[in-house]
């Protein structure tokens, strides 16, 4: 992790805390760790050679300090382990060592120097060293005497022995279930994390998923194995993300090894792992190694395993069903499996003296939740925090002049549109939402050049309120990347997109209903609203910001940048920001967020500006904390004081991270460690784990969601920027409050509501036109 002492600190708690929630007790995935012998040290020695070896010659290095190991056992180093230059050792020798070697008719000396000794005491939450290091060789090590094997570069370790364990045959597929593990330092304390894991492969190699594609185009077959992911199941069991296909190569052409040597792709894998390819005329996939651009790999499709599951399985519920029991584990069954491993794991770090205790136990608080705001009624919700709108709505409105679009092939196409439109009338007229007949705009192909050249002409001089389109699902992908472009870019209108899978639902009035809803937001209408937690000034802009990623090649990422206007959070600020293929920072933030405060300000009858703002940044990882202060949030600073010398808002800013393997469970009985007599649920909606597993500086982590199938994953918020007079809670109580915003679903999701509009945007101009949205749309939930 980078440096980042200068992290603001946790600010104090206040009385309201017990008033606001509720004490809960949880159990994590956390094992606290220390070594038997508390002494226990890692002495760090420079190694150097003569003659001297080249620095990009690690195996050689390698070999000759293996080669030495006897030679300097007898000088006191007894155990040692070479990392890059060095030799680290729990033997401290301060006398200079040197050894000798023969390799290859050369005579080698190898000479070790003590440079420095670490111990316990120099562990460190933002600073990686020796120790961190040394503890996760350990548990690596423990993890491969266990026969397991990793895969990827995320910790995550399989047994090879289970591979074809959990099978399910009807769909061609199998689970493959193991364990990833971290080391994490927590105020002072290092804690081993330890998670279920599992990767589905299907009974499919590569080379049979292109021939199941039952097409010659280069191109579609590209298209399709692009970004895919498969297991080379032969030497270490490697996963490869796939590049490219290069179809001029295939098994019978030759490569050089590393000793110069020339040799077939079919040649090598016989030698080497004896395995006899049969198709000699296949394509080799191509795969580049994202640490070392330079470095390319050639990889033969019939010796590789796909991973994941297709689109048409992930459509299939009964296959869904089916890998769900393998990957989708109660929380009483997801502890029993981190438990179990953890007992086995607990013996292995033993012999490396790291001793493990499984002291679990963390105290949280369940946040109350907030009162629900519609037309004429106040809703409390349950602790599920799910709530229904069968009542009418916060704001009601009156959709008067809208186009209704769609393909008509005859009579029946016509009738299908009229009980929609009948339908959305119906269904809006009940909860205060006032549809009149469209406008119809009937065409008679599915040509997107005529939908659009149609379009012009109808709209004239006068754009409508609102577009909606009704479109086959086999259309949806050809169509709705360009009639987003034209309205939202080209002409400023809002849209709707109603697919034809409407027709064929079990319910069609509700399906209805939450058109009708997101027909209203879409035009500036809030269906609820939520109000803000004593403390919060009336005048506070809060910000969500997110990053899309486009995963085919050659495509721009996508920032999206939400604010709200006012303190209700009802109106909203959009800008999409484009930036480079995977870029992760935008150099445009600071531009941007002085464009949100005179939009706030012209909002508010240019009376006044928000004195607070509070920015949730979502899209960046831990490793990137640093990189962020220096430009986004640096340039937000920069940005805010060019507005006006005496301008000095209260600031915050909060960055999220929903991919984590924190895992926390409700203790709902029993006691004692014996984990097994306890019953384990997933923690309650507003559940905050504020203490013992955060980090000394400003964090925390909340469960906003309601999770009824597998295990529930918090998020973590950590504070990187705060000059704000706020208790601690009162953080905890904005980030929950915003979770119920999202006017999309009647319930909290995972991250605050701006957050989810941000995605939602960058998203939406991600994955389509990649351009700008209409001035006259910014203010409006077009995101949705």
């Amino acid at each position: 992790m980078q440096k980042i002492s200068d992290l603001p600190k946790r600010p104090a708690r206040s009385q309201r805390l017990e008033q606001i929630s509720r004490r809960i007790n949880l159990i994590s995935n956390h094992f606290p760790m220390k070594f038997i012998q508390q002494n226990q040290a890692i002495n760090i020695y420079a190694v150097d050679f003569d003659p001297p070896i080249a620095d990009d010659a690690r195996k050689l290095r390698d070999e000759i300090v293996r080669l030495a190991t006897k030679d300097l056992q007898i000088q006191g180093l007894q155990e040692f382990t070479l990392r890059g230059k060095n030799i680290w050792s729990s033997f401290n020798v301060k006398d200079r060592l040197i050894a000798k070697a023969s390799f290859q008719e050369l005579e080698y000396v190898v000479i070790a120097q003590h440079k420095k000794e670490y111990t316990l005491s120099d562990l460190s939450e933002t600073a990686t060293n020796p120790v961190t290091q040394s503890i996760n060789v350990a548990v690596k090590r423990s993890l491969k005497e266990m026969g397991m094997i990793e895969i990827g570069r995320q910790s995550k370790f399989y047994d090879p022995k289970n591979i074809e364990c959990n099978r399910i045959n009807e769909h061609g597929l199998k689970v493959w279930r193991g364990v990833k593990t971290s080391f994490q330092f927590y105020q002072g304390m290092p804690f081993l994390q330890i998670d279920f894991a599992s990767r589905v492969l299907r009974d499919q190699n590569a080379l049979e998923f292109i021939l199941s594609l039952n097409t010659r185009n280069i191109q579609d077959i590209k298209n399709e194995m692009i970004g895919l992911s498969v297991l080379a199941a032969y030497g270490n069991c490697r996963i490869y993300k796939i590049d490219d296909i290069d179809f001029s190569l295939s098994p019978v052409h030759s490569f050089q090894l590393q000793d110069g040597k020339s040799i077939t792709y079919q040649e090598y894998y016989k030698q080497r792992y004896n395995i006899q390819i049969k198709d000699l005329q296949q394509p080799l996939l191509v795969f580049k190694d994202k640490r070392n651009q330079d470095k390319i790999s050639y990889l033969v499709p019939e010796l590789l395993t796909m991973t994941g599951l297709t689109d048409r399985q992930r459509c299939d519920q009964r296959c869904m069903q089916s890998v769900a029991k393998y990957t989708k584990l109660t929380p009483q069954q997801r502890d029993d499996e981190i438990y179990g491993f953890y007992q086995k794991l607990k013996k292995q770090l033993s012999k490396q003296n790291i001793q493990l205790s499984d002291d679990q136990k963390v105290c949280g608080f369940q946040l109350q939740a907030p009162l629900i705001y519609m037309g004429n009624k106040e809703y409390q919700t349950d602790q599920s925090g799910f709530f229904m709108i069968k009542d009418p709505v916060f704001q009601g409105s009156h959709i008067q002049d809208w186009f209704m679009v769609y393909q008509s092939r005859g009579k029946n196409d016509d009738d299908d549109i009229d009980f929609i439109v009948s339908e959305l009338q119906k269904q809006g007229e009940r909860i205060g939402i006032r549809i009149e007949k469209p406008y119809f705009v009937m065409l008679k192909d599915n040509n997107i050049q005529n939908w659009l050249q149609r379009l012009t002409a109808e709209i004239g001089d006068k754009p409508p309120q609102l577009i909606v389109t009704f479109v086959n699902e086999r259309d949806k992908d050809r169509i709705y990347g360009h009639i987003k472009k034209y309205c939202f870019q080209d002409q400023g209108i809002s849209h709707q997109n109603i697919l034809s899978k409407f027709l064929k639902t079990k319910n069609p009035s509700s399906v209805a209903s939450k058109i009708a809803q997101q027909m209203s937001m879409k035009l500036g209408n809030p269906l609820w609203a939520i109000p803000k937690p004593n403390g919060i000034s009336d005048k506070t802009m809060i910000v969500g910001i997110d990053i899309y990623h486009k995963l085919l090649t050659n495509r721009k990422s996508c920032m999206g940048f939400v604010a709200y206007l006012e303190s209700e959070c009802l109106n909203t600020f959009a800008k999409p920001i484009i930036m480079r293929e995977g870029q992760e920072m935008s150099q445009e933030v600071g531009r941007v967020i002085v464009e949100a405060i005179s939009a706030y300000f012209e909002r508010n009858g240019r009376k006044y500006l928000p004195d607070t703002i509070i920015v949730f940044r979502d899209g960046v990882g831990n490793a990137q904390i640093e990189a962020l202060k220096q430009t986004e949030i640096q340039q937000m600073k920069n940005a805010i004081k060019s507005i006006n010398k005496n301008y000095n808002p209260q600031f915050a800013v909060i960055m999220i991270n929903k991919k984590i393997n924190d895992r926390f469970f409700m203790i709902n009985g029993g006691g004692g460690q014996n984990q097994q007599k306890q019953q384990l649920s997933n923690p309650p909606s507003g559940s905050v784990i504020a203490d013992k597993i955060t980090s000394s500086y400003f964090d925390y982590f909340i469960t906003a969601q309601y999770v009824t199938q597998g295990t529930c994953t918090p998020t973590h918020y950590r504070v990187l920027e705060n000059n704000t007079n706020w208790s601690e809670e009162l953080f905890w109580q904005l980030t929950y409050y915003q979770c119920f915003n999202y006017q999309n679903w009647t319930g909290a999701v995972r991250v605050p509501s701006c957050v989810q509009y941000a995605h939602k945007l960058a998203y939406l101009i991600g994955d389509t036109y990649q351009g700008n949205i209409h001035k006259r749309l910014a203010h409006l939930q077009c995101c949705l």
